[in-house]
């Protein structure tokens, strides 16, 4: 059963979506739209970085952009590239991920253009894959305001987790952003996006437009989350070195009473105590020392 599914967009030109080559599919199209088993194997790459290729031996234009992905067993978004080739009339895209790449997104804007192209049904297209990082830097800023509420309060490991998560989701979502958007860049300024007319310029710059704006938001949430971190991991040691003095201060007082015992044990000419409750005097120079000790360290700590 083929994955390859034809939207005829209008007479002009069809869209032929991918999901998952398999190898029947890779076959027909290499035989019937003569596109290059090395090109199939690019594209199928999950680890591919956004780029722009031109290959004008078989007429073919190559954008390759990255969409976010959620990792199904927690709260992660990972990054994948989804990859679009324009050949002849044709516009096909290549969705290794598990993004799902939607006509009814684009359909209005579409419809408005007089004689839509490929090139303005990718754009459009780029243009609503780059807005799905939207949604998610919301869901990112109501998760960065429950851990920021949560510096009143002692931190659990469990919190700590979920920062280190933001912090994974917007190293991904950055580096995919400003990818993207200098991919678009580099179309506008290549020889191909110089020969594109007002329409499709306009179209090109709008999704420009949306990648930069997505690229500054997800830059600024980062910075902050960042900072949220620096004062997460300032609090977690000062809290170690409360720990690290307290245990230190108790480890020297419990050592009085032994050290006073002990000298008792030993051969040393020591005045002897003749009451039978010659302990509890014991207790009390000991407890009298620890005291003084305490009020040394604290005196010393001002």
């Amino acid at each position: 059963m083929t994955m390859l599914v034809e939207h005829q967009i209008n007479p002009s030109f069809k869209w032929i979506e991918t999901h998952h080559l398999s190898t029947s599919e890779k076959k027909i199209l290499r035989n019937e739209f003569q596109i290059p088993e090395e090109t199939l194997e690019y594209v199928m790459d999950i680890y591919e970085r956004s780029n722009y290729i031109t290959d004008s031996v078989n007429d073919i234009e190559l954008v390759v952009i990255h969409v976010p992905t959620k990792q199904p067993k927690d709260i992660r978004y990972v990054s994948r590239p989804v990859s679009f080739l324009v050949k002849d009339d044709m516009l096909f895209s290549f969705n290794e991920a598990e993004s799902t790449i939607s006509y009814e997104g684009v359909k209005e804007s579409i419809e408005q253009v007089s004689s839509a192209t490929p090139m303005i049904f990718l754009f459009e297209l780029i243009r609503e894959l780059i807005d799905r990082n939207l949604p998610i830097l919301r869901e990112i800023s109501k998760e960065r305001h429950q851990l920021d509420d949560l510096l009143t309060e002692r931190v659990k490991n469990k919190d700590l987790v979920r920062l280190s998560y933001l912090q994974q989701t917007l190293t991904f979502l950055l580096s995919a952003s400003e990818n993207n958007l200098e991919i678009l860049e580099q179309i506008k300024r290549s020889k191909l996006g110089r020969s594109f007319d007002e329409q499709t310029m306009e179209r090109l710059e709008d999704a420009i437009i949306e990648a930069n704006q997505v690229a500054h938001m997800t830059e600024l949430e980062s910075d902050i989350v960042d900072r949220i971190a620096r004062i997460f991991d300032s609090i977690m040691n000062n809290n170690l070195n409360d720990t690290m003095k307290f245990l230190t201060v108790w480890s020297l007082a419990l050592a009085i009473p032994t050290l006073i015992t002990g000298f008792y044990g030993m051969n040393i000419d020591l005045p002897r105590l003749s009451s039978d409750y010659e302990w509890i005097y014991v207790v009390i120079l000991s407890v009298i020392l620890i005291i003084w000790l305490i009020m040394f360290i604290n005196h010393k700590r001002k």
